[in-house]
């Protein structure tokens, strides 16, 4: 497992879905289509109004595999 702080830009999109439709799990996809699964924190919550928005996102990053996922401390909202 590694892991890394780093600054990552992107779009929040869904990542994971409950059976009646409602979201579970956020993630940001990069410019480049990379995708980053966001952990579930008090940061990924407040993220999820932001469905569809670019964003600056900063955090800890977690590489399991192919799986990336990242715990974010912090991020900006960018008006596009």
């Amino acid at each position: 497992m590694e892991t890394s702080q780093t600054r990552i830009n992107g779009i929040i999109i869904p990542a994971e879905w409950n059976d009646l439709g409602h979201i579970l799990g956020i993630a940001i996809v990069t410019f480049d289509e990379d995708t980053f699964f966001i952990a579930d924190n008090v940061f990924a919550k407040s993220l999820t109004r932001f469905l569809r928005k670019t964003v600056t996102i900063f955090g800890q990053v977690t590489v399991h595999g192919t799986l990336k996922k990242i715990n974010v401390t912090q991020f900006e909202i960018h008006d596009t």
